[in-house]
């Protein structure tokens, strides 16, 4: 099985409570792409870096299974990040810099019938390019994060809500959302009420998650409350809304089982918290033994 992911890779400086400071490659198609190994898929990531992005990050994802046939350079610099985070791991994001849009003639045609996940993180992935992927695609899956940030005069990245905002949401099949996400784009305060607005101002599944406090999964009729997994030790929260919408994505895409998909996703990304980068990612039959306690705890709310 085949997954496309779209949007920018980006290089991530993270400033740590304790003051460290490391740099890496970011990005939710990064993320998303090996969550997606784990997840026995095989991940090509559409994007665009700029002229100063290190060769050596090429050859790492390639060396990894992941296809890099449409990561296409442009003159300038790679879109680049710090995120600064605190003692609670809340964090201050910062756009250093943006590379372009990525346009419909930058698609490969292998996204024909195939899951695309849009992990656009500057919006950089346009409503016509979106309009192309959902017609090619057998199903759309989108981060919403990319579409509500605006950059500061002091480069801070702060979220508003976005005129094509519901248009955007009837192209998603999936659509995930972090809990003041969620209020941005809906106006609702409480996530379970944020997660079934977003189904409907026009997407298929809307997944809204609370970090600690688990995560919501909305259809049309239908909410669950997926709780949380706690993980052993908190290092590093960069990327958890990626790896669950990605693995949500692929686990759905491949069963349509909807708890077995959330369970997955919120036993995925408790391991990724473990560790530095995506250092704490685990083997799917790992997940799979975490994941089953959560199918357990899962309620049915609606």
């Amino acid at each position: 099985m085949d997954a496309v992911l779209v949007g920018h890779i980006a290089i991530d400086t993270i400033i740590y409570p304790d003051g460290s400071r490391k740099r890496h490659l970011g990005g939710s198609v990064i993320y998303g792409s090996f969550a997606a190994l784990k997840h026995k898929t095989r991940p090509v990531i559409v994007s665009l870096v700029g002229s100063d992005f290190p060769d050596e990050y090429l050859v790492f994802l390639a060396r990894n299974g992941i296809d890099i046939s449409f990561i296409h350079r442009f003159k300038g610099r790679t879109t680049r990040f710090k995120l600064v985070y605190d003692e609670q791991m809340n964090r201050k994001v910062y756009l250093l810099s943006r590379g372009p849009d990525i346009k419909v003639e930058d698609l490969p045609p292998v996204l024909h019938k195939k899951l695309v996940i849009v992990g656009a993180i500057a919006g950089e992935v346009p409503l016509e390019t979106l309009k192309y992927i959902s017609k090619e695609a057998s199903m759309t899956a989108l981060d919403i994060q990319g579409y509500l940030r605006f950059r500061d005069s002091d480069g801070t990245v702060v979220l508003k809500s976005s005129p094509v905002l519901s248009e955007i949401l009837g192209y998603a099949d999936v659509l995930h959302a972090e809990e003041y996400e969620a209020e941005i784009a809906t106006g609702f305060k409480d996530p379970a009420k944020a997660a079934e607005k977003l189904v409907e101002m026009g997407c298929g599944i809307a997944l809204v998650t609370m970090g600690d406090r688990g995560s919501y999964v909305a259809m049309k009729r239908r909410l669950i409350y997926v709780p949380a997994v706690k993980p052993r030790k908190m290092v590093d929260a960069t990327g958890c809304g990626d790896v669950y919408t990605a693995v949500f994505s692929i686990e759905y895409y491949r069963s349509g089982d909807i708890y077995e998909a959330a369970a997955m996703a919120t036993s995925s990304s408790a391991f990724l918290i473990e560790k530095p980068g995506v250092d704490g990612l685990v083997d799917r039959s790992e997940v799979r033994k975490k994941a089953q306690d959560v199918i357990s705890d899962i309620k049915e709310l609606v």
